[in-house]
């Protein structure tokens, strides 16, 4: 998963809450991902923001291509190139 790690509600770096249920202090439904611990906006594995949370939108994809298996190159897209 390539995401940028800031919450798009005001900034915060949001948790990781891998483990499913309330192992984590999460709520006993919970099937793993993030948590903003500011306001409390939760991301699923995708980065996709729960409704009814403060943030307004899923965790942004950033322009990025892979160079070989193991190695990815962050910041460019060659479909521009």
């Amino acid at each position: 998963m390539v995401v940028v790690g800031i919450c798009t509600h005001l900034g915060c770096s949001p948790s990781s809450k891998f483990k499913e249920g309330a192992d984590e202090g999460m709520a006993a439904d919970w099937l793993g991902g993030f948590i903003c611990p500011c306001h409390g906006s939760t991301f699923d594995f995708a980065g996709r923001v729960f409704k009814s949370k403060p943030a307004p939108d899923n965790l942004p994809v950033p322009p990025h291509y892979y160079i070989a298996d193991g190695r990815i190159l962050i910041g460019e897209d060659k479909k521009g190139a």
